[in-house]
């Protein structure tokens, strides 16, 4: 199994805060560069260890001139396990390599491209208008549709789960792959006090049509997507999201329910999701939570329970993984990722899969 870790958002970091993914991110869904708060305000004194009072040097933050803005993201990973012939193995591999850039054109229009260097994925590009009433923006490209917890983990069962179906199931998780960048326009906007729509049209891709760019497709067989979420505060020391999110595309279509808490040091997520004529003519069921515990700065430990069945009706069989980690952030820029993964399956004869352990370095700035 090739675990990939892309640029994307991490929600928790969201709900900790009280507010949605665009607080550090220039995508107003979540993910890829970080805009002039998450670059430096939170990455640089929220986030790490070691914060800017006690940094020898100072950090760039990846600004040229009022136009032009770069960044950069890099991963490499180590997955200790054993293959099919009970070898233990010890890869080590690069995950990701991205350059960003985000051009300004004028105060309200934006280009982004993110090249994507290593990882086998598509490269990402887009141009929005933003400011307008309620905040509305609307941006048009290559974009992955808002639905759920837009995690940056793609194995995880709520996004595309096991690339290589290594466990005996038709599926082993949804259809947000790596491959999957569709082209499209999304708009959304804000509809009260921390109530936010956003929607989107897409060229097909759950039922693998994306790579003919839509040349032959109707509107029935464009991926039509709708999200709407709540982010509130109690207290100022309460957060809580949640959210409702649905996608269609010809006969398949799939609905899901996310959100979560966060008080002081401890944060709960979570999302179910219920996906229709998918695979194939089956109703498929996804379940994902997480808790973390950050007891100082720097320093978080992880825990996961993720569930996916391809087929409700029928049983054939379903997947469910453990993850217990750490997750250390030293100093800006830096992060250090420690897992161990258990996964169980149910009616599939196939030998019970051997722990994982997981080391990834992550640098970004």
């Amino acid at each position: 199994m090739i675990i990939l870790h892309l640029a994307g958002a991490v929600p928790r970091f969201a709900l900790e805060n009280g507010a949605s993914c665009n607080l550090c991110h220039v995508n107003p869904t979540g993910g890829g560069m970080r805009n002039d708060y998450g670059a430096t305000l939170y990455s640089l004194d929220d986030l790490p260890r070691i914060t800017s009072t006690n940094l020898g040097k100072g950090h760039w933050d990846g600004v040229i001139n009022e136009h032009l803005k770069i960044g950069g993201e890099f991963r490499v990973q180590s997955l200790v396990h054993e293959d099919t012939e009970g070898k233990l193995t010890v890869p080590i591999f690069p995950m990701q390599a991205d350059l960003t850039t985000l051009v300004t054109a004028s105060e309200n229009v934006s280009v982004y491209g993110n090249i994507r260097l290593a990882g086998g994925i598509l490269n990402e590009f887009w141009a929005m208008a933003s400011g307008l009433p309620n905040d509305t923006w609307v941006r048009i490209g290559r974009i992955l549709p808002d639905y759920g917890l837009k995690v940056d983990d793609h194995t995880a069962f709520i996004r595309g789960g096991n690339i290589r179906q290594t466990h005996g199931l038709s599926k082993e998780g949804l259809f947000f792959t790596p491959a999957v960048l569709p082209a499209g326009i999304e708009a959304g906007t804000r509809l009260g006090n921390g109530i936010r729509l956003t929607g989107s049209v897409t060229n097909g891709f759950i039922l693998g049509s994306e790579p003919s760019y839509g040349f032959n497709e109707s509107i029935s067989d464009k991926a039509v997507s709708v999200k709407i979420s709540l982010v509130k505060s109690f207290l100022e020391v309460v957060h809580t999201m949640g959210s409702l999110s649905a996608i269609r595309e010809s006969d398949a279509a799939s609905a899901g329910l996310s959100g979560g808490v966060s008080v002081g040091k401890l944060t709960w997520q979570f999302e179910i999701d219920r996906a229709y004529e998918y695979p194939d003519t089956s109703t498929a069921q996804a379940l994902y939570q997480e808790f973390t515990f950050t007891p100082v700065q720097g320093i978080s430990l992880t825990g996961r329970y993720e569930f996916f069945d391809p087929d409700l009706d029928y049983a054939n069989g379903s997947i469910l993984r453990i993850v217990a980690g750490v997750e250390l952030f030293p100093q800006y820029g830096l992060q250090t990722i420690l897992q161990i993964r258990f996964t169980r399956t149910e009616n599939i004869p196939v030998d019970p899969p051997k722990p994982e352990f997981l080391c990834q370095l992550h640098y970004w700035f």
